[in-house]
This record gives C-alpha cells, structure tokens and sequence, in this order.
C-alpha cells in the first residue's frame, strides 16, 4: 500500500456521497483522493513522509463549483480603466451622471472612456441616457454606458465615429440595435453590446487581461470556489484562456463553452484537460429580465422604472433571439458533433421554444447520444409543467438565485409583481421534483458569492431582508448538492469532482462552521478558510506562483 502526501482531519467533513456522508479523515496521493472514513482507518496510509492537516474543528467540504460563470470575461469586463457606476456606489442616477462628468473632466483627448453598471432597478430616478446626454456629457470623447447586467450599451456620437458605425450598422446573430431620430444607432443589446465592448477592450491590450483574470481568479477561490466554468468563450479565444491557466499552478478548475455566432467551433472537443477543458456550445434564447428583453408570456408591469428607466413600451412582452427554426438548426448540428449544449433562456416563452427544440433534437439523434445533460442557464421564469417536461427530457437547469438578492424587491414591485417574483428563479420546485439543479452568481454580474447562493435557496431572503416565495426553499443539505456534485454532473465532471470520495481529485473548501448545523438566519456569516485543489492549499500556490525564481507567465 501507497503511504498518503497528507491527511485531513480533527473537524466535521461533509462528503457529498450518499454513501458515507460524514467522515471523519480523508488521505490524499498525488492529488487524489485514496481513503475516506474514520480517522482509524485513514491512519493506515500515514508514513514519515505524510502531512497531517488538522482542522481543529473547522468543517471540509468538496471545493464549490459554479456551473454558470464567466471568469475572464469578468477580468477583462471589470478594473481600470472601467470606471464602475453601480449602484453600491453612486445611489442614484443624477450621481453616476455627476461621477461621469467628473471623469469625462480628467480624460486626454481622444480618449474613449467605458461606464459600466448602469442599472435602471436600483439606480434611483433612472432614465435611458438618450445620446444627446451622453454628448452633452462627454462633447470631445467617446464614451460607452454599459448596464450592470453587460446586456445593454449606450454609446455617444464620437463613440459612433471612433468605431466606424454609422446608419447602416447591422448587428450580430443575436443582437439588436436602436436608433435615435436621426437614424443613427444609440443603444445596443446583446452580441451587439459585446461587440462595441469587444472593441474598446482591443484597445486595452493582452497584458490586461491576463492582469485582470489573476484578479477574478482570486476573487473565486476566495469564495471557496475550486471549479467554475467559462461560458460563453468568443470564438478563437479557448487557446488563451487555456494559457492563462497553465501559466502559473492551478488554483481554480475552467470548464469551457464556446459562444455560438453560427459558425465553427475554433477547437476540437474536448479539447484541454481537468485544469481546463472545452465541452459545449452556448447559445443565448432571450436577454436579461433587467433589461426587458426576455420572452414573457404575461407582459412586464408599466410603471416609471420600465416605461422610462429601461425603455419599454407598454405591455411588453420582449422578444426571442431566434426564431424556434434556427435554434433547431444550430442546436441540432452542435449536438450532432458531440458539443454539450446550454441555452440562455428566462421568460416562459424561450423556456417553451428551448424545449421544443431540445425534444426534436434528443428524437433525432438520440437520447443516448445527445451529450448531456443538456441545460437550460437561469430559468427565471420557468412554469411548473416546463419543469416537469424539462425532467422528463432528462434537461437540467442552473438557476441565478443571486437574483433575489440583489433586485428582489424590484422584481416583485415594478417587473413582474408579486406573484411572478415568488416564482422567480424557482429552484425548490425543481429539486423537490427530482432535478439535478446548480446555482450560480453570473460573475461579472454579480461577484462570485457560494454564500449568497445558499442563502437564497435556504431562506429565498432579498439582501434588504424580504422573502420572497418561501415555498421554494430548500434543506441545506439540498443547497450544497446544487454547488458541489450536482454542478459538477452540469460540468460532466461529477466523476471527477463534487464529492469527497475515493479516486476523486483532492478538491476541498474549509469554512470556519458547518453549514448544515448553522443557523439559517446566519448562513452569510460562515467564514470561508481556504480552498485545496488537487491536494494543495491555493494559498501555498499563490506563494509558488509569486516566487520570481518560478518560470511562468505574468
């Protein structure tokens, strides 16, 4: 027998195996798991050699997963030279008016300047930047407004310039556009909005975003996160990243998928390895609820914040970005290929069209040669019976729960009213009905945050202390699952990850208490102690990483 690297134990460990819950010591080799039990037991694999961990009664979890993430998308999207307007910042609209003028003040000439976090739910007194705004604000630069949730961009008439756009500008698969009366775009929404941000990040340089993506990475393990996805990798892109990652030792697992813009997909399957591979293709059904171009059956509520501060018109319903017959197509030939599929899909009516389409795609090329599971991302406004048909499919979803967080009260008083916000993102439903649900926080939307996701599914609380739908709560223990094993099976590497068990990489989070015996009310509380990926502490792999004898990539 193989005497263990090092053993953990001294404090309550939560496995996530139904076959041993609770243990006592785990022993590593190699960066696997090799024993799991009583401390007893676990002894026996202890030599001279072996590092022995106590937690002194700190608890062991499998490392957090987040199925639904965009890591180096948020490291190019946030830090300088963005300037951040949310709303944690500058309350008000008429404040994040004031800090862009005080920017716009400082800038050189022809400078382009990117205000990000636009957010028409909690930005008091909101109002759509027309572009006469925004030219009065910034006369002698460009500069682009971005929304918090990065669906929208609003852009000035030298940014139209500095961009070469003009009245014949068509947008992207999946994009949309919006005039101003002079017939010249103004405001942008998805592929669209990424592609006049894609832009101005070009002009950033490549030494920013590796920069940029160290930060974010630490922002994931500081979370208790050891295995996160990219989803959504722009076409070309899947090689850098790839780079990124093994420049420095592994602190965080990336599982990839590549953005669909209706052409090839830029690297063979599977591509990578467990540090970071490329398994699917996503593809985005509707937009942002905080947006308002969702695909509702009920219409959004007219009131000031959505007729004004986001710019519907009465009685919107907004707005698919397929039609169900092209959706089948691309599904269909990236299924066909062996690509794991996840659809970007809130209102009820894409969740109706994404099934649709999942069913003839499964009868075509066959439930057991579909790639799956395949996935439904967010699910804000799933019904009962699409669960149900969702189940029956065998199609699981990764629910945004940070959602309720965040704008909860917005959702319930001026989106969609109470009893839509009560099923808001209805998690419950779909883990008492037996799916194998995730949770995610949707960075850069929001900071990755396992807590906030916990607390919500437990709790269903809003950060200003109101519930909402309190039926949809679950058990802890049902929580965990949706963040360690269950995401892991989201990311096919529930073989792999997700569970303390035999064979499994070492991937551990400590945190200062035991969530299932914490108070409810106290869940935001736990510290977060550490994370072990591979049997090292992520600590220890900074410290390597930042020795300047190490040869590797800044």
């Amino acid at each position: 027998m193989k005497l263990a690297d090092r053993v953990f134990f001294g404090g309550p460990i939560r496995t996530m195996d139904p076959s041993k819950p609770t243990v006592e010591a785990v022993a590593v080799r190699g960066g696997r798991i090799v024993a799991v039990g009583s401390k007893m037991d676990v002894e026996r694999f202890c030599g001279v050699g072996t590092e022995k961990t106590d937690l002194k009664g700190s608890a062991m979890l499998p490392g957090f997963v987040e199925a639904h993430s965009h890591p180096m998308s948020s490291g190019i999207l946030w830090g300088d030279p963005v300037v951040d307007i949310r709303a944690v910042h500058e309350p008000s609209f008429s404040a994040v008016v004031a800090k862009m003028r005080r920017r716009v003040a400082k800038a050189e000439p022809d400078e382009i300047i990117l205000f990000l976090g636009l957010d028409p739910q909690l930005h008091e007194g909101m109002e759509e930047p027309s572009r006469e705004l925004l030219d009065d604000i910034a006369p002698n630069n460009a500069i682009l407004v971005g929304t918090s949730n990065t669906h929208g961009m609003y852009i000035n008439t030298k940014a139209l310039a500095a961009f070469g756009i003009d009245a014949d500008y068509v947008p992207p698969p999946d994009g949309n556009v919006f005039k101003a009366a002079d017939g010249l775009p103004w405001k942008f929404e998805e592929t669209a909005a990424w592609q006049v941000m894609d832009h101005f990040f070009e002009i950033c340089g490549e030494e920013r975003k590796k920069r940029s993506f160290e930060e974010w990475i630490q922002k994931f393990v500081r979370a208790g996160y050891t295995t996160t996805s990219e989803i959504g990798i722009n076409p070309g892109n899947a090689r850098m990243l790839q780079a990124a990652v093994k420049s420095r030792p592994n602190l965080l697992r990336i599982i990839g998928y590549e953005s669909s813009r209706g052409d090839e997909i830029t690297v063979p399957l599977n591509f990578g390895d467990d540090d970071f591979r490329m398994i699917g293709v996503k593809l985005w059904a509707d937009g942002s609820v905080l947006l308002g171009n969702v695909w509702t059956t009920k219409p959004y509520l007219n009131n000031k914040m959505t007729l004004k501060g986001m710019g519907l018109p009465e009685n919107s319903t907004g707005h698919a970005n397929y039609s169900e017959d092209k959706l089948h197509e691309l599904v269909l030939k990236y299924a066909s290929e062996g690509w794991q599929v996840a659809i970007h899909a809130h209102g009820d009516r894409a969740i109706d069209m994404v099934l649709n389409v999942y069913e003839k795609v499964i009868d075509k090329v066959g439930p057991d040669k579909v790639s799956g599971p395949l996935r439904i991302e967010h699910c804000g406004m799933m019904r009962e019976d699409q669960i149900d048909r969702a189940i029956r499919l065998n199609v699981v979803c990764s629910y945004f729960l940070p959602y309720i967080h965040h704008w909860g009260e917005a959702i319930r008083d001026y989106l969609l009213g109470e009893e839509r916000a009560a099923r808001f993102v209805p998690s419950g439903s779909a883990t008492r009905k037996g799916m194998r649900v995730s949770y995610h926080c949707d960075s850069p939307m929001t900071w990755p945050n396992a807590l906030i996701c916990l607390n919500v599914a437990v709790n269903r609380s809003t950060m200003k202390g109101a519930i909402l739908g309190p039926e949809q709560r679950v058990s802890m223990e049902d929580a965990l699952k949706a963040i360690t094993i269950d995401a892991a099976y989201h990311l096919r590497m529930d073989d792999k990850i997700g569970s303390i068990a035999v064979g499994k990489y070492a991937d551990f989070v400590v945190l200062g208490q035991d969530p299932v015996a914490c108070e409810p009310g106290r869940i935001l509380q736990i510290q977060i102690l550490g994370t072990v990926v591979g049997g090292t502490d992520t600590e220890e792999a900074v410290r390597t990483a930042s020795d300047p004898s190490q040869d590797r990539a800044d």
